[in-house]
């Protein structure tokens, strides 16, 4: 259990509450779709996706949880068609997970001229921005954007803190200040999530240190470091197994404070939703006992 000296932000993404003091509010469960192998033609593949979307929805539903979608843009030929996907078939935010600056730049503006920058979450805001990237974002502000804490030069706890707050020896400002001044409204740390022997664990020890610093929703993607250990890739009984240690390793920053989690596929909601909604409810428990937390009322602690 965790207490902090900064008062902590709530954001209401359109009536998903995420952030807070731990136990106070469901985990926010952000799952893929359109990520690289899901489907052989993704295009032809759009009524699977929306089953899945739906699916998802109800489930998180079920045990009073929160849920979000995150869709994959790799190339600018499918920025058109994914982002129609999006606003045609999601229902509040949804987030927009775009690895290349030009074609984070490009969705953007097409954003801008589909009237859904107000339902966007931009994946991510990281070191990699360009001046033309910034002046797009000013230019066509999505409501949130994901600021990751990712930084090379120093991967523990201190460096990824330095990457929001000063940019470190990278950049000439902090992520966060950036975010603030393009005018975004709801801001979603990220911690970074990095493989094994570099600073894994670190991504987990940021979690409380990201949430008493800036009184922010705090988060990551555990996942990550899970697909990049290469010993459990050459693991035989790999499939047997993957789905259990990624509910595993994604309740840790859950314990340690985390407000969402970015869990990877979609696919995986069953076992993950159920994992974290067992947390979350132990974790209200204990914060309402000793701490007096006012848990809200949507919330598994109430449901489960």
């Amino acid at each position: 259990m965790f207490s902090y000296t900064k008062e902590q932000k709530v954001n209401d993404m359109l009536g998903k509450k995420v952030g807070g003091l731990p136990g106070e509010n469901p985990t926010m469960m952000l799952g893929s779709v359109f990520y690289e192998g899901q489907f052989e033609e993704p295009k032809a593949s759009r009524s699977e996706a929306v089953e899945l979307i739906n699916k998802q929805e109800e489930f998180s539903k079920e045990l009073a949880l929160n849920s979000m979608i995150d869709i994959f843009i790799y190339e600018k030929s499918e920025i058109e068609w994914k982002v129609n996907f999006a606003l045609d078939n999601i229902d509040g935010f949804f987030s927009l997970d775009m690895p290349e600056a030009s074609v984070r730049i490009d969705t953007l503006k097409y954003l801008e001229e589909q009237d859904g920058l107000e339902r966007t979450i931009y994946n991510s805001l990281n070191l990699g921005v360009t001046e033309e990237e910034l002046k797009a974002l000013k230019e066509c502000t999505p409501a949130s954007a994901i600021i990751l804490g990712y930084n090379p030069m120093n991967n523990n706890t201190q460096g990824r803190l330095d990457m929001i707050r000063t940019g470190g020896t990278l950049l000439d400002k902090g992520l966060l200040d950036m975010a603030k001044e393009i005018g975004i409204e709801h801001f979603l740390l990220d911690t970074a999530a990095t493989p094994f022997g570099e600073g894994a664990s670190e991504s987990l020890r940021a979690v409380p240190v990201f949430k008493s610093e800036f009184g922010l929703p705090v988060g990551c993607a555990m996942h990550n470091t899970l697909e990049s250990w290469l010993w459990f890739n050459d693991y035989k009984g790999k499939s047997e197994v993957s789905t259990t240690l990624d509910a595993a390793i994604d309740v840790l920053p859950v314990i340690l404070g985390a407000d969402f989690v970015h869990y990877g596929p979609a696919d995986n909601y069953r076992e993950e939703f159920l994992t974290i909604a067992m947390v979350d409810k132990l974790i209200a428990e204990g914060a309402e006992s000793y701490f007096g937390t006012e848990i809200e009322r949507y919330h598994p602690y109430y449901k489960i």
